[in-house]
C-alpha cells in the first residue's frame, strides 16, 4: 500500500486527536499528578558546534521571547552532563527553558543565558558552577523576566 505523506500526516493528525479525546478524564487528571523524573525531561538542543558563536548568539537571542536561552560554548561530556541535569531539574520545577544551543566546542566552557532577546548573564564557568548553581539561575531568570 503506497501513501502520500500528506495522506499519513492527515491520518497521523486524526488517530493522535481520537486517542485524546476517547481517554476517560479521570486517567487524564491521574497521568498529570504524576512527577515526572527530571532525567527524563528533553530540553531542545540546537546543535551549533560548526556555527560561529556570533551567530549562535544572535539566534540564541532570537528564541528567548517566550523562555530563557542558553547556549553552551566548549562544553566537555562531564560539563555538559551537568548543564544538562541542572537545566532538567529547573524544567521539573515548572521553569520552562525554549532551547539549548551547543555552541562551538573549542574555547573555554562557559554558559550564557538570553532572555527577551537579550543577553542577561555574564559568561559563567562551566568548570566552576554547580549543577544545583545551574538550577537556581534558570529558575531566577525565569522569575525576573517571564513571571507574570
Amino acid at each position: 500500500m503506497v501513501m502520500r505523506s500528506n495522506g499519513f500526516r492527515r491520518t497521523f493528525t486524526a488517530i493522535g486527536i481520537l486517542a485524546v479525546t476517547v481517554m476517560p478524564s479521570q486517567l487524564l487528571v491521574a497521568q498529570q499528578a504524576q512527577p515526572v523524573a527530571a532525567s527524563n525531561i528533553e530540553i531542545p538542543l540546537s546543535d551549533a558546534r560548526k556555527i560561529g558563536a556570533s551567530s549562535v548568539r544572535f539566534s540564541a537571542a532570537q528564541l528567548s521571547k517566550e523562555a530563557p536561552t542558553v547556549v553552551l560554548f566548549g562544553a566537555t561530556t562531564p560539563s555538559w552532563h551537568k548543564a544538562r541535569a541542572g537545566m532538567q531539574q529547573a524544567v521539573a520545577q515548572g521553569y520552562r527553558i525554549s532551547c539549548v544551543f551547543m555552541g562551538p566546542t573549542g574555547g573555554r566552557a562557559s554558559m550564557e543565558i538570553y532572555a527577551k532577546g537579550h543577553h542577561v548573564t555574564k559568561p559563567i564557568d562551566l568548570n566552576e558552577i554547580s549543577q544545583t548553581d545551574i538550577t537556581r539561575l534558570v529558575r531566577d531568570v525565569w522569575r525576573e523576566y517571564y513571571a507574570r
